[in-house]
């Protein structure tokens, strides 16, 4: 639907056996970009099977791993990422916390935690943007990127969100300022903001909001059908439902949008 053959695309946080990174970067490279994923050594397996299924729709992949929450890892990334395509084209950052300890009232929450989030979440964000923006502008070819904030990050503020949800509002902030800076560029800056969704995460996320459910199972299937029944389309947003919008978004399609924070929630939110 889409090309973007000859395209290289960078994405963080792609190590999830059934996340948003993972999908993405399936959906790019189905398009005809080439694929760096990044995450951390601990998700090695992961990135490498990644890759095979890359390689398998003709696109070529680089696995780098790395924290992007520290500098020096995000410029090691981008030196790889040059060394083998000589470019970077588009950016998706979505490397994001696991949810577990954070999942509490504000006034209990542990500076360590807040830390946590903000530093993955936001400052791995920052990172990112800086130095691959720095990278297209030197290169002068334009680009795209897209940051994955949240619907909590928007439009649907709950208790014990406290860290998370001020770290994907301060992405969409974030967002924002760069389209401003960027514009001149040809650089489009845009925030995904994803309902409730079922990835490798939702076991944390799951346990965190049914703490009197001891079947973990069951959990999850009072948080499908409560938080699917609630959208006017009966069901939560999927990873396929990201990464279609993110291909709209890396497209030509799109090059007089940016600096936008698209809700996906089926409808939950009319405004």
């Amino acid at each position: 639907m889409y090309n973007l053959k000859n395209k290289t695309a960078v994405i963080t946080g792609a190590g999830g056996k059934y996340g948003i990174g993972r999908s993405i970067a399936l959906r790019l490279a189905s398009e005809g970009a080439n694929i760096v994923v990044n995450d951390l050594k601990t998700k090695i397996k992961e990135l490498n099977n990644l890759r095979e299924l890359i390689i398998k729709k003709s696109s070529d992949c680089l696995v780098v791993c790395g924290d992007i929450s520290k500098s020096k890892d995000v410029e090691f990334l981008i030196k790889k990422t040059n060394k083998k395509f000589n470019r970077i084209d588009i950016l998706i950052n979505n490397a994001a916390a696991s949810a577990k300890f954070d999942r509490v009232p504000i006034i209990s929450l542990r500076e360590k935690i807040w830390d946590n989030i903000h530093d993955i979440n936001l400052k791995g964000t920052f990172l990112s943007c800086k130095f691959v923006a720095k990278e297209m502008i030197k290169n002068n070819n334009g680009g795209k990127i897209i940051n994955i904030s949240s619907s909590v990050g928007k439009d649907y503020v709950k208790e014990n969100y406290g860290a998370y949800s001020s770290s994907k509002f301060a992405i969409r902030g974030l967002t924002q300022v760069l389209a401003k800076e960027l514009g001149k560029h040809n650089i489009m800056v845009n925030a995904i903001c994803p309902g409730a969704i079922v990835t490798e995460r939702t076991n944390n996320i799951v346990k965190s909001l049914y703490k009197n459910e001891a079947n973990l199972n069951k959990a999850i299937k009072k948080y499908v059908k409560e938080y699917g029944d609630d959208t006017p389309l009966g069901r939560l947003c999927t990873t396929e439902d990201v990464s279609n919008l993110a291909a709209f978004l890396c497209s030509k399609e799109s090059d007089f949008i940016t600096g936008k924070s698209i809700t996906l929630d089926g409808g939950k939110n009319t405004d």
